[in-house]
């Protein structure tokens, strides 16, 4: 017998589902209890209004993120929230890590899902623009610059550019249909080379 899911995660995964292919005004909250097969009135017994959904997917993700950062063995927060986690940082857990990134942001469906949703909403929504800056732009490479310098890389400022700009792009020839395998070869590559120079 097939085990039921958590109903509030159930929803927040058919809501997460839906904006990232109609976006987030075009889904009513009809469409997402329909897709559950749910009254909208049993949706309310769990969340208030859309915009708590969509605040609910925002905190799940960045849950997930947190801990398979710690699952990985490598910082959770930024160097400036909690500089103490970057003490033990070894070069081969964060090649690892960087590498799980991009397969989780490619390969699971709800990373996937998310990173398209905020693809696409971030032209709409400033909030939006923000949390995609966060986890897609400015937070990671920020994030990469933090590892590289508690690893003692030299000039680990512009090579932490180069890596999260080889990430991003990756993504983007992914999303085209690039073969996932060779993308991960080359990441691993030129990672193991950045941080090596």
């Amino acid at each position: 017998m097939k085990q039921r899911r958590n109903t509030r995660e159930e929803i927040l995964d058919v809501a997460l589902s839906l904006f990232s292919t109609k976006g987030y005004d075009a889904t009513s909250l009809g469409d997402i209890s329909g897709m559950l097969g749910i009254s909208k009135a049993a949706l309310f017994k769990h969340f208030d209004s859309k915009e708590e959904i969509l605040d609910s997917i925002i905190k799940m993700m960045d849950a997930e993120d947190r801990n398979r950062a710690r699952d990985m063995k490598v910082p959770e927060y930024s160097k400036s929230e909690r500089d103490n986690e970057y003490r033990d940082i070894n070069k081969r857990d964060f090649i690892s890590y960087a590498l799980s990134q991009f397969e989780y942001w490619t390969e699971n469906k709800r990373a996937a899902e998310y990173r398209k949703f905020l693809s696409l909403e971030r032209l709409v929504r400033e909030e939006l623009k923000v949390k995609w800056d966060d986890n897609f732009v400015s937070g990671p490479l920020s994030y990469t610059k933090d590892v590289m310098e508690a690893l003692g890389i030299e000039e680990y400022e512009k090579k932490a550019m180069r890596l999260w700009s080889l990430m991003f792009l990756s993504y983007f020839l992914f999303d085209s249909g690039e073969d996932k395998g060779k993308l991960k070869t080359n990441l691993k590559e030129e990672f193991e080379l950045l941080l090596e120079e």
